[in-house]
C-alpha cells in the first residue's frame, strides 16, 4: 500500500481525483456500484441480478481516459423524472437513426424517453406531451415523407390541439440541392409555435453531411431542458477527458476495425465493365470493389457512399473565372492546402444551390440574381443544369480564395445502391453506374461521381467508401412474400441484389415469387445484366420478367406501360400481399409508375379515382410500396 500511494499515476490516485469532483449523491451511488462489482466477480448469480437492476456497464478504472457509466446521471432521473417524447418522420432511415441516437443520449442524461415513428404515433397523444423533439426529413421539393404525412396534416388542421404546456425543438433533415430545403421541418417548427408550444431550442436544419449539426442540436436541446427543470450541470452525465458514454467529441467512438462515413475504407477496384453495347446512347458501368479487411457489412437495399473528386478541367474553369491562383493557400477545417486541392476534394462545383447563390450575391449585389432568388420558378429553372462556373461567369465578383470557398457547399459523398449480396460475393460490393454527361449553357458538363468512376478510376484503383444503411428499402422479413420490382436503367441495381438473396435462400414452393420490370432504350445495346436475368428466369428465381425498350418501336414504351398491360395480374399480386418496389428516376419514372398503379387499382377494383389513390397511399403507409429514387 505504501508503494501504491507513492506512485504518481495509479488507479488509487486517479480514483481520489475523481472522488473530489463528485457530489454526495454520486459518491453514494459509486459505493453501491463498487459493491455490485464485488458481488458480480464473486457470485455469478448476483451478477445477473445486479445487471438487471443497474445496467451492464463495466467501466475500467485503470486509466484516466476511461468513460464513467451513464448511471452517474441516475440521480437526475430519480429527482426530476423529466419526460421526453421523440417523434421521427423518416424517408430513407436517417431520421430514425438520428432519433435513436438522441433517445440513447437522453436516457444517459436521465430523461424518461419515449420514441415513436410518426407513422405509428397516436395523434390523440399530442396534447399530452410535455417535452417534444421532432426529427423529420423533407422528401423531394418540400413534401413530408409518407411516415410524417398524417401528423403533418393533423397539426395544420382545425383539430390540432392547443399545446400551451408543451416545450419543443425540431431537427430538420434535408438536402441543399433542393429549393425547398428542410421545408417540412420548418413547417412543423412554425406550426407547433402557432399551437402555443414553447420552443425550448432553435430549429436546426441539416444538409446531407449532418452529424456535427445533429450533435450540436442534441447537446443544446438537452441542456435547455435540464436548465428548465432546474437540474445543475453537475447532476447530468459526467464527462471525463471529452468522452460521454461511448461518444468522443459528440460522435460514436469508432473501433479500430470499423469504417464509417467519417472514417471511410479504401476499397480496391477489382472489375470495371461497360454494360452497354456499341452504339448505345448510354454509358453504364458495372464495378466490383474489394471490401476485404474492412469489416463492412451491408444488406440488399443499402447504398455505398463514394468520396469522389471534381475533375481537373472543372477546377481550372473555376480558377479562370475568378482569376485566382491554384497555389493560393486556404484554410479548410484544421488544414491548410492549395486552393486547387480544396476545390478538387472539398467543395461542390457541379451542383448549384440556393444557399450558394445567396452567399455569392452578398458580394455580387446583382439585382437580376436577387430577383431570381425571390422567384421560385425562375430559380428552379436557373439551377437546373447550372454549376458554379456559370454563376461566377454570369455574375462576376473579385473573390479572394477565402470568400470563394465561403460561398461553396462542402462536397458530399455520392450514394449508389449496392448491386450485390454479401452471400454471393463475400468481401465485395458491386455498383451499377451511369456516366452523366450533358451540355448546358454552352459548356460540356459531367456528373462529379459518375464521371470520376467512369473516367478516372481504373482497375486496382482505390476509392474511399462507406456503407449507408437504408432501412426503408429492404426485402420482406417473410421470405414467402411476393415482390414486384420496378427498376429501369440503373434502377435495376438493388434488385440484382434482391434476386441474388432470394434465389440463394431456397427454391421451395413456399418461397416468395419475384417479378421484375426493367426498361432501357434498346434491347440490343442496353439490356443490363441480360445473361443473369435470363438465367434467373429460366431457373425460376424470377417468376416473371417484363421488358420495356423505349426506342425499339415507333411509340415509346416505358415500364409504366408494361405495368398497365399487366393490370389484372399486378392487382391480384397486390391483393395477395405483395410488396412493391421502385428504384430510379424520381421526377418522371417514379411519378408515372405511381400514376399507373392508381389506374390499375381503379380499373381492376372498380373504385373511384379518389379511393384508388387512398389504396396506393395505404400501401406506402404499410411500407408495402417502397421507393429508392433519385
Amino acid at each position: 500500500m505504501e508503494q501504491l500511494l507513492q506512485s504518481p499515476n495509479t488507479q488509487l490516485d486517479w480514483l481520489r481525483q475523481v472522488n473530489e469532483t463528485l457530489t454526495p449523491q454520486q459518491l453514494l451511488w459509486l459505493s453501491g456500484y463498487s459493491y455490485g462489482l464485488y458481488i458480480a466477480k464473486n457470485d455469478g448469480n448476483h451478477n445477473a441480478k445486479f445487471e438487471a437492476k443497474n445496467g451492464s456497464h463495466s467501466p475500467s478504472i485503470a486509466a484516466p481516459t476511461a468513460t464513467l457509466p451513464a448511471e452517474f446521471s441516475a440521480q437526475t432521473a430519480a429527482q426530476t423524472q423529466i419526460p421526453l417524447t421523440i417523434l421521427y418522420g423518416s424517408h430513407s432511415g436517417n431520421g430514425k437513426k438520428v432519433a435513436a441516437n438522441a433517445a440513447e443520449q437522453a436516457k444517459n442524461r436521465g430523461f424518461v424517453v419515449k420514441m415513436h415513428d410518426m407513422n405509428e404515433y397516436p395523434l390523440k397523444n399530442l396534447k399530452q406531451e410535455k417535452n417534444l423533439l421532432v426529427v423529420v426529413s423533407t422528401h423531394g421539393e418540400g413534401i413530408p415523407p409518407i411516415a410524417a404525412e398524417d401528423l403533418y396534416n393533423h397539426v395544420h388542421s382545425p383539430r390540432a390541439p392547443k399545446l400551451g404546456e408543451t416545450s419543443f425543438s425540431v431537427l430538420a433533415l434535408g438536402d441543399k440541392s433542393y429549393i425547398h430545403y428542410c421545408k417540412t421541418g420548418a413547417d412543423f417548427d412554425g406550426q407547433l409555435e402557432k399551437l402555443g408550444a414553447t420552443r425550448i431550442h432553435p430549429r436546426v436544419d441539416c444538409d446531407v453531411d449532418f452529424e456535427q449539426d445533429v450533435q450540436a442540436w442534441i447537446d443544446g436541446t438537452f441542456k435547455a431542458l435540464l436548465d428548465k427543470a432546474g437540474v445543475k450541470p453537475s447532476s447530468g452525465i459526467l464527462h471525463t477527458n471529452g468522452r460521454t458514454n461511448g461518444y468522443a467529441n459528440g460522435h460514436a467512438t469508432p473501433q479500430p476495425s470499423t469504417y464509417t462515413k467519417q472514417h471511410p475504407f479504401e476499397a480496391t477496384v477489382l472489375e470495371k465493365v461497360k454494360l452497354n453495347g456499341r452504339g448505345s446512347v448510354k454509358e453504364t458501368y458495372h464495378l466490383e470493389l474489394a471490401l476485404e479487411g474492412s469489416g463492412l457489412a451491408y444488406e440488399p437495399g443499402d447504398a455505398l457512399g463514394i468520396y469522389a473528386e471534381n475533375s481537373e478541367e472543372l477546377v481550372h474553369e473555376v480558377l479562370n473565372a475568378t482569376n485566382l491562383s491554384a497555389d493560393a493557400p486556404v484554410q479548410v477545417g484544421d488544414s491548410t492546402m492549395p486552393l486547387a486541392e480544396a476545390l478538387t476534394r472539398q467543395y461542390e462545383l457541379t451542383i448549384l444551390t440556393r444557399d450558394t447563390l445567396t452567399k455569392h450575391n452578398a458580394f455580387a449585389q446583382s439585382g437580376v440574381l436577387q430577383e431570381t432568388l425571390l422567384d421560385t420558378s425562375r430559380l428552379q429553372s436557373y439551377l437546373y443544369g447550372s454549376d458554379v462556373v456559370d454563376v461566377l461567369t454570369k455574375f462576376p465578383v473579385q473573390h479572394t480564395p477565402e470568400t470563394l470557398i465561403s460561398i461553396l457547399r462542402k462536397l458530399p459523398p455520392r450514394l449508389y445502391s449496392i448491386a450485390s449480396s454479401l452471400h454471393e460475393h463475400p468481401d465485395e460490393a458491386h455498383l451499377t453506374v451511369s456516366a452523366v454527361r450533358y451540355e448546358a449553357g454552352g459548356r460540356h458538363k459531367k456528373g462529379v461521381a459518375s464521371c470520376f468512376l467512369a473516367d478516372r478510376v481504373a482497375l486496382e484503383g482505390r476509392l474511399k467508401v462507406f456503407v449507408e444503411r437504408n432501412e426503408m428499402f429492404k426485402l420482406p422479413q417473410n421470405s414467402a412474400t411476393d415482390i414486384i420490382m420496378i427498376g429501369p436503367g440503373t434502377g435495376i441495381a438493388p434488385f440484382r441484389a434482391f434476386v441474388e438473396v432470394r434465389a440463394n435462400n431456397g427454391t421451395s414452393t413456399a418461397a416468395g415469387k419475384n417479378w421484375l420490370f426493367f426498361g432501357n432504350p434498346h434491347f440490343t445495346t442496353d439490356f443490363l445484366y441480360q445473361t443473369e436475368l435470363q438465367q434467373w428466369l429460366k431457373k425460376g428465381a424470377l417468376a416473371r420478367l417484363d421488358l420495356a425498350f423505349s426506342r425499339d418501336q415507333a411509340d415509346k414504351l416505358y415500364v409504366q406501360h408494361k405495368l398497365l398491360a399487366r393490370s389484372k395480374d399486378v392487382f391480384a399480386w397486390l391483393e395477395n400481399g405483395t410488396q412493391f418496389y421502385v428504384c430510379g428516376d424520381k421526377n418522371r419514372m417514379a411519378v408515372d409508375v405511381e400514376a399507373a398503379l392508381r389506374t390499375i387499382v381503379e380499373r381492376e377494383s372498380g373504385v373511384s379515382a379518389e379511393r384508388a389513390a387512398e389504396y396506393v397511399k395505404s400501401l406506402k403507409k404499410q411500407r408495402r410500396y417502397l421507393e429508392d429514387v433519385y
